[in-house]
């Protein structure tokens, strides 16, 4: 097979939790998202030989990929695991790819689950997280979550005069469209007042400018050597680069060249340029990051992110549709898959299938996926096959 020949996302699903419930066992989230994408697909279990399997935060090894094969009888198949962080919910599509220009598979099944908040609970969730901070230099200073990008975006303030004003307008915009989708777990309308008004977690952050922790969920998806129907979608680019780990040996809190090299492999690999773009799907655990992150790509010029957003430019019917189910501020954060959610609304988009919130004329979409905080970065380009 050439390596450059088209793959295509054949098949998706998504296992919903729904606010504040338990949610299922890992294995039965997993179990509930391989069926949905493969019946989405058009295919049987049977044509399916190989599996990607990406990692969760209570359980990334506890249960590995051959495991997880053997328990959806897939017999004899291509198995890969995406490793610990973030930006696996996009390197796993890449690594399906990857194996069937190998030829070690023609069907790969894409698999994301994760339950954290109801395996460890609120705190235990918090707890975890604060372990990813660097043990010398950061964790001895009591940071959470929100305190890492609260950084990022005091000293955008500092150096470009970013406004609370204009961190809010994210959420208002994502809240506009979070609202549009069946599946949200957040209810009524934002204003920029409400949310530079609201409580503050970690200054000048605060609570509704920060993503939602979710009880759990699921992704699935099939990636296919060959067009299966109209419904498949090219997987045309992708593109990954990281500078750091720790966010106290960032070489800037505001400015990010390996961001832009990313999305510009992914650019690249899909032979288009960002005029090409219709649509983002950004990762949003903070209203800062979908500003640093269109600045850093190439969408405006460094320190323009807050300008960007006013007007309703990242709106439906505006130059750059973002975040269009909701993101992590307005749909859900269910854990490591978060930005698979990002994947299966581009799919929807694509597919034309998105009902109210549905893009006009999407032809192609750029999907994001990060780890730790900012630190390393995938992209994805999605297109109309």
């Amino acid at each position: 097979m050439r390596v450059d020949a088209p793959i295509y996302v054949s098949g998706v699903a998504q296992e919903i939790v729904g606010r504040g419930r338990p949610a299922p066992a890992y294995m039965n989230l997993l179990a509930a998202a391989a069926v949905g994408a493969v019946a989405d697909a058009g295919l049987e279990r049977s044509a399916i030989d190989g599996l990607v399997l990406s990692s969760s935060i209570p359980q990334p090894f506890e249960r590995n990929p051959a495991e997880v094969a053997e328990y959806l009888g897939l017999g004899s198949v291509y198995t890969a695991m995406a490793p610990y962080g973030g930006r696996p919910a996009t390197d796993v599509l890449n690594i399906a790819r990857s194996a069937i220009r190998a030829g070690l598979a023609t069907n790969v099944l894409v698999l994301s689950a994760d339950n954290f908040a109801t395996t460890l609970g609120l705190e235990g969730a918090i707890e975890l997280y604060m372990k990813s901070f660097d043990g010398i230099y950061e964790r001895p200073f009591g940071p959470l979550i929100p305190t890492a990008f609260a950084l990022m975006a005091a000293r955008h303030i500092h150096e470009y005069g970013t406004s609370a004003q204009q961190l809010a307008q994210v959420a208002v915009s994502i809240r506009k469209h979070g609202l549009l989708n069946p599946h949200t777990e957040v209810s009524g309308e934002l204003s920029v007042d409400s949310v530079v008004n609201d409580t503050v977690v970690s200054t000048p952050l605060t609570r509704s400018m920060l993503a939602l922790i979710s009880t759990g969920g699921a992704q699935g998806f099939v990636v296919s050597r060959e067009r299966i129907d109209d419904r498949s979608v090219t997987l045309a680019g992708y593109g990954e680069a990281s500078a750091f780990m720790s966010l106290s040996q960032a070489p800037s809190l505001v400015r990010f060249d390996h961001i832009r090299r990313a999305a510009d492999l992914a650019l690249r690999d899909a032979e288009i340029t960002l005029d090409d773009i219709d649509f983002v799907e950004f990762y949003d655990p903070a209203t800062i990051v979908p500003l640093i992150l269109l600045e850093s790509i190439g969408f405006c010029d460094p320190g323009q992110g807050g300008a960007y957003v006013e007007g309703g430019a990242i709106e439906l019917g505006g130059r750059l549709p973002m975040n269009t189910h909701g993101g992590t501020l307005a749909f859900r954060h269910p854990g490591m898959g978060a930005a698979l959610d990002s994947v299966v609304e581009a799919v929807t988009q694509l597919r034309g299938e998105a009902g109210p919130r549905q893009v006009a004329n999407a032809h192609r979409g750029l999907v994001h996926g990060q780890g730790s905080w900012l630190a390393n970065n995938g992209f994805v380009v999605l297109g109309r096959a």
